[in-house]
C-alpha cells in the first residue's frame, strides 16, 4: 500500500542514474534524499517515505516561499504590511508552517536522468501575496547533479528558494572531520540569527573559509548552537560559480550556483548533531528588512531563476 501525506497525496520516489552516481528524489518537498557515489550515500536524512514524512529538519527539501529567516515574521511590500507565521523563535523560517518543503509537487516528467516537478502556491498561502508557479528540474549527467528552479507570479510577492540537503561524505557518523572551503571574502554578521545589515570581511575572523578549514575545529562566535549558521556573500560575477568545496580527505563535493549567497549550517540541531552540513545557495537572510541586500521581490512579468549543481570530484 502506497504511503500518503495527511492530506492524501501519494509519496513518490524517483531514481536518477549515471555510470558514476545514483540519486533519489521525492515529490514531497521536491526533496533530494540520496546522492550515492562509489557505493556511499553522501546525504544525511530520511531514506524511506515514512522517515520523510516524519522529518522536521528540511532534509534535502526545496524551501520556500522564502528560505531562511524573516525577522519578526512580517514584511512590507508596496506600502502594505504582511504578517507571517513565526515558527523559529520570534521569526519566520523557510516559508512558514507548511512551506514548499512539505507540499506534494506535481511530477511532469521522469526519466533515468531528468525529473521535472512543479508546484502552484495560491495567493494567500502562508499569508504571502500572489499566486506563484514554480518548476524544479533535476538533471544528472556523469558526476554532476543540477537543480534548476524557475518561478513566476501574478502579483508582487517575495521569493527565495534553496535546496536544504545535508552533506556527510562519510555516509555515517558526523562530518566534523570534513574540510570546507567557501569562496566568499565577506559574510553578513548576525545577532540571534538575524543579520545586522553589515557586510563584513571574513579575513581575520573564524568565518574565514577561503582556505579549507576543519569543521570540527571551528565554532562561530555568534551561533546559538555553537557551530555555523551563517550567510556568506558570494562574488557578484554573473552566471555560475563554485561556491563551496567539501572534502573528507577521500571524497570531494563541489557546489556551484548563480545565487548571491550561501548559508553554511553545520547541523547542530539535527537528531544526530553535526550529522551533515547544509550548503544553502540562496539570497541573504532577512532581505526584506535590508534594502541594500539583493532583493527577493518577484513581480508579474519577471522570471525567477536559481541554479545549483553538485559535482563529485
Amino acid at each position: 500500500m502506497q504511503l500518503t501525506t495527511q492530506s492524501g497525496e501519494p509519496v513518490e520516489m524517483f531514481t536518477l542514474c549515471s555510470q558514476e552516481l545514483s540519486v533519489r528524489v521525492s515529490n514531497i518537498g521536491a526533496r533530494l534524499l540520496s546522492f550515492v557515489c562509489n557505493g556511499k550515500d553522501w546525504l544525511y536524512g530520511p531514506k524511506t517515505p515514512q522517515e520523510l514524512l516524519e522529518d522536521t529538519c528540511y532534509c534535502g527539501a526545496i524551501c520556500g516561499r522564502v528560505a531562511n529567516r524573516i525577522a519578526g515574521g512580517s514584511f512590507e511590500l508596496d506600502g502594505r504590511t504582511y504578517t507571517l507565521a513565526v515558527n523559529n523563535g520570534p521569526n519566520h523560517l523557510h516559508g512558514g508552517l507548511v512551506g514548499f518543503s512539505d507540499r506534494a509537487w506535481t511530477v511532469e516528467e521522469a526519466t533515468d536522468s531528468r525529473l521535472v516537478l512543479s508546484l502552484v502556491s495560491p495567493d494567500g498561502e502562508e499569508d504571502y501575496p500572489g499566486t506563484v508557479s514554480v518548476k524544479a528540474v533535476y538533471t544528472l549527467v556523469g558526476r554532476t547533479l543540477t537543480l534548476e528552479m524557475t518561478a513566476t507570479t501574478d502579483a508582487p510577492t517575495l521569493l527565495n528558494l534553496t535546496n536544504h540537503a545535508y552533506w556527510n561524505l562519510n555516509a555515517s557518523g558526523t562530518m566534523d572531520d570534513h574540510l570546507l572551503q567557501v569562496n566568499a571574502s565577506a559574510y553578513t554578521p548576525m545577532v540571534a540569527n538575524i543579520p545586522t545589515g553589515v557586510i563584513a570581511p571574513v579575513a581575520g575572523t573564524l568565518y574565514d573559509l577561503t582556505s579549507p578549514a576543519c569543521l570540527g575545529e571551528r565554532n562561530a562566535p555568534d551561533a546559538i548552537a555553537g557551530g555555523y549558521d551563517d550567510n556568506y556573500v558570494l562574488p557578484t560575477t554573473p552566471g555560475m560559480k563554485v561556491a563551496a568545496v567539501l572534502t573528507n580527505g577521500q571524497e570531494t563535493l563541489s557546489m556551484s550556483t548563480n545565487a548571491p549567497g550561501v548559508q553554511v549550517y553545520t547541523g547542530d540541531y539535527l537528531p544526530l548533531k553535526r550529522g551533515g552540513v547544509a550548503l544553502e545557495a540562496q539570497n541573504f537572510p532577512d532581505s526584506p528588512h535590508q534594502p541594500h541586500f539583493p532583493t527577493i521581490e518577484l513581480r508579474p512579468g519577471e522570471v525567477y531563476s536559481r541554479t545549483i549543481s553538485w559535482s563529485a570530484l
